[in-house]
């Protein structure tokens, strides 16, 4: 017998445990027919600031925040008073003034004979997660309207960058015709081989972005005249050797002007600058490149460069004739020249005359 008590006692012990356990960790309610309260959890009234006694007998409504809308408790009465149960997220309003939000599950009580008796109701605390759902949106408004300052702001830089990006241009194209103008030679030969030098790497296959690079680029091939001497530029005769080495040198003049630059057009420009009197076969300068070693954006530029020139009138030479100058390419085919490029060239002849003729000095 003394076992049988014990081993009720230690059954009891247990359940009031349980019990004890849902109170303090379960949002909890119960309310009869009119939802007026008959028992709360501790953590019932943890979460809501009221004490026990001063929730017993209170209308439920007595945590309902002004926040929430009637159509909701219309809507739980309404699903209640069916015997269904009625799932949902409520705001609700502590003693102190400050609100809290739960996922509520409530449920009706029915008795023997299957009628309501009264609603018991068990909640999960939310608030955080709306409380991150709410600073989301608040978020995502300042988000929009930020997004319109930058987008307005943008605008206006877009405006300066394109204003700068011009203004660069006509610098660097200044830059270039000053160069050839030292050599008496006219702006308009920059504007050509700038206009040559992208038919030809678009055909060559780099994308249209590089190849408006390279023609932004190409005018400043010369730059490094401007430090060579008149008498050697403009020399109507032959220059002698020692007179040729000096010239030559306008090459590596012009890459140490530019090779600095972080800029993309001038770092390009540096490139043709250095490298556009480079050979094919390896005989040309400062470096005796050959093939391929020679960056594409001087072996295209040289090719602009040189057709431009021979039909040109120069201190030093006269104006070639169209036959002249294109026979004249068969032959450096692979000697001066890329052979690739030289094919481009030729196979397109009459858009780069149709370039020569638009821009004629």
């Amino acid at each position: 017998m003394n076992t049988f008590f014990k081993k009720q006692n230690k059954n009891h012990k247990e359940i009031e445990s349980l019990v004890q356990a849902y109170s303090k960790n379960v949002i909890a309610s119960k309310t009869d027919t009119k939802g007026i309260i008959t028992y709360t959890s501790e953590a019932f009234e943890r979460i809501s600031g009221y004490t026990q006694k001063e929730l017993l007998g209170q209308p439920h409504s007595i945590v309902r925040h002004p926040d929430m809308c009637k159509e909701v408790f219309k809507n739980m009465w309404s699903t209640l008073k069916k015997g269904h149960i009625w799932q949902g997220e409520v705001k609700n309003r502590k003693k102190n003034g400050e609100y809290y939000y739960v996922k509520a599950t409530i449920s009706p009580i029915f008795n023997e004979q299957n009628n309501i008796i009264g609603y018991s109701a068990i909640r999960e605390d939310i608030t955080q997660h709306k409380k991150i759902e709410e600073l989301n949106k608040e978020l995502a408004i300042y988000k929009q309207h930020l997004e319109k300052k930058v987008k307005e702001a943008t605008s206006h830089i877009e405006e300066l960058i394109l204003e700068i990006e011009e203004t660069q241009k006509e610098v660097i194209f200044t830059m270039g015709a000053i160069g050839e103008r030292r050599s008496e030679e006219t702006g308009l030969h920059v504007k050509r081989v700038a206009e040559y030098s992208k038919l030809l790497a678009v055909y060559y296959g780099l994308d249209k972005k590089e190849a408006e690079i390279l023609r932004q680029a190409s005018p400043m091939h010369d730059i490094g005249k401007v430090g060579i001497a008149d008498s050697i530029l403009n020399k109507p005769g032959v220059l002698t050797q020692q007179e040729y080495a000096i010239m030559k040198e306008h090459t590596t003049l012009g890459y140490n002007m530019l090779k600095s630059s972080k800029r993309k057009i001038l770092k390009t420009a540096a490139i043709v600058a250095h490298e556009h009197h480079e050979r094919w076969d390896g005989k040309g300068y400062p470096k005796g490149l050959k093939g391929k070693a020679i960056h594409i954006y001087g072996r295209i530029t040289a090719v602009a460069d040189v057709f431009d020139a021979l039909g040109s009138h120069r201190t030093y030479k006269k104006v070639w004739k169209e036959e002249e100058i294109f026979e004249h390419f068969k032959k450096e085919k692979g000697k001066q020249f890329d052979p690739n490029l030289i094919d481009i060239f030729l196979k397109h002849k009459d858009e780069f005359l149709d370039i020569r003729h638009k821009f004629q000095d």
